[in-house]
């Protein structure tokens, strides 16, 4: 019987919708494959991205996209997993694609790798913090604790004899990692001084010292100081140096007449002794530290009397002067090697406030024995944190919110003038010199700048404690640090590695 024309058209249409339909499933199939896999990919490398060095802003970015592109790609997802034989290789695509986008547009970041026990008692605070190899100690007022930055084990710790406590600390360690520390009961003068090796937390040799009133359990910063070989202590009468390996006397300095020392620093090759004078003037002089002799003085006007200062370099030479009198000095000043004056960088200016002490007008509430110096010497380079007016802002309402910006400025120590300025995320909570670069960790973040440039040349997330106040920062490996906080009772740990 022949076929009619009608029934091969029927047929005609059937093939071509059979056709039709394989394609249509075949491309929902593929297009289902590769878009699930790219956002469902995506999403999981931003959810284990941070604890696999993985960080920043971009992070938020992707974890939405990758929600919203599933919404309408779920159902096809399924269906291509259904459909093994295209769906699987399609899938392949779109997880490749889509850590492709990950990898492409997520930024480096740090973790914590491990993180200290919480102080108790809940009042306790550090008073500084030293750095001794594969060592961090962190010194407190009852006691002082070495932890190891491979892991954060405790290697030792040493507590002040009788009821002693703390009060002040070297700002350096010498040859062999020897350390200084002052200790003395409650309301006495700070008059004993302790050698220790910060190796293995052993005591050495003890001396005592003329010391000026104390109040309570206070502290105070750059009593001791470490140069060299020797120590050098300061009293109510001047300053003796004594061999750091045994506490044998060399020699002593008095200070001119009329004058009270104030502050003792250290270098390798240079003592450095301030004294404030009753004419109204800080006097600054650099010793040998072998035998004592003077090399540089330099005196500088303290109008109505210093209320704060502070020995920033010992080579080349620059100290914060910050008078009482409104419109005394307020300035760092930097000094030749004949004591001749080279510049004079104002610490409140026409375009910042300069950070000199890291936390600003808060900073000698902070690790009292040795506190954080915000503005770093490299070269002949002065860098240091600057504010403006408004750079944070925190709006009001139900749904408060807080918006921020920092920096970093570069002056020369020759001349004053400003080299260059690093725009930072919010302000400076730590600063490190590494080599010619300069680490800057603020809340939530930690840069590399280049010294010589201000040229930003790695900035890593830091993502998970925020560091909201000042802490003290080290170099424990490549792209590994070590945090020491001055409170570590509540949000942050007293010690942690990051990583």
């Amino acid at each position: 019987m022949a076929e009619r024309p009608e029934d091969s058209v029927v047929r005609a249409r059937s093939r071509w919708a059979a056709r039709f339909a394989e394609h249509r499933e075949t491309g929902a199939v593929l297009t289902g494959g590769v878009l699930g896999a790219l956002f469902a990919s995506m999403g999981l490398a931003v959810l284990f991205g941070p604890a696999n060095g993985f960080g920043g802003e971009s992070l938020g970015y992707l974890g939405a996209i990758s929600i919203l592109g599933l919404l309408p790609c779920g159902a096809g997802f399924v269906w291509a997993l259904i459909h093994p034989r295209r769906g699987l290789p399609a899938a392949a695509v779109g997880t490749v694609l889509g850590l492709g986008v990950f990898f492409c547009f997520a930024g480096d970041g740090l973790n914590d790798s491990w993180k200290a026990p919480a102080d108790h008692p809940a009042t306790v605070r550090a008073v500084g913090s030293w750095t001794n190899g594969s060592l961090v100690v962190r010194v407190r007022p009852d006691q002082v604790v070495a932890y190891r930055s491979s892991g954060g084990s405790v290697a030792w710790q040493w507590t002040p004899p009788g009821s002693d406590s703390v009060c002040t600390m070297s700002r350096g360690i010498g040859a062999g990692g020897i350390g200084l520390v002052g200790h003395s009961p409650h309301g006495k003068p700070c008059a004993a001084v302790t050698s220790l090796d910060l190796a293995d937390g052993k005591q050495g040799w003890t001396a005592t010292v003329n010391a000026p009133a104390r109040d309570g359990d206070s502290a105070d910063s750059d009593l001791v100081a470490v140069a060299g070989a020797q120590a050098v202590l300061q009293g109510t009468d001047g300053w003796r140096a004594v061999r750091l390996t045994d506490g044998q006397e060399l020699w002593r300095s008095a200070p001119d007449a009329g004058c009270t020392p104030i502050e003792v620093a250290g270098g390798d090759q240079d003592v450095v002794t301030a004294a404030e004078c009753g004419d109204g003037t800080a006097v600054v002089r650099t010793l040998a530290p072998g035998d004592g002799q003077g090399r540089t003085r330099a005196a500088m006007a303290a109008e109505g009397g210093l209320k704060n200062f502070m020995v920033v370099s010992v080579d080349p030479l620059a100290v914060w002067v910050d008078a009482q009198a409104e419109r005394g000095t307020h300035a760092v000043l930097s000094f030749d090697r004949t004591g001749r004056r080279r510049a004079a960088i104002p610490v409140s200016g026409d375009e910042y406030d300069l950070d000199v002490m890291l936390g600003g007008v808060h900073a000698f509430d902070e690790f009292t024995a040795r506190p954080l110096l915000g503005g770093m010497v490299v070269g002949d380079l002065f860098i240091v944190p600057g504010e403006r007016q408004g750079d944070v802002s925190i709006s009001g309402g139900p749904h408060p919110s807080r918006t921020a910006t920092g920096r970093l400025v570069a002056y020369s120590l020759a001349d004053g003038t400003k080299q260059w300025t690093a725009g930072l995320d919010d302000q400076v909570t730590g600063v490190l010199v590494d080599g010619t670069s300069v680490w800057a960790m603020t809340r939530d973040k930690l840069t590399r700048i280049d010294a010589a440039t201000g040229r930003q040349s790695r900035e890593l997330d830091v993502n998970d404690t925020a560091s909201l106040y000042p802490v003290d920062l080290s170099v424990a490996g490549r792209e590994q640090f070590t945090v020491v906080a001055e409170d570590g009772t509540r949000d942050e740990p007293p010690v942690r590695g990051i990583g």
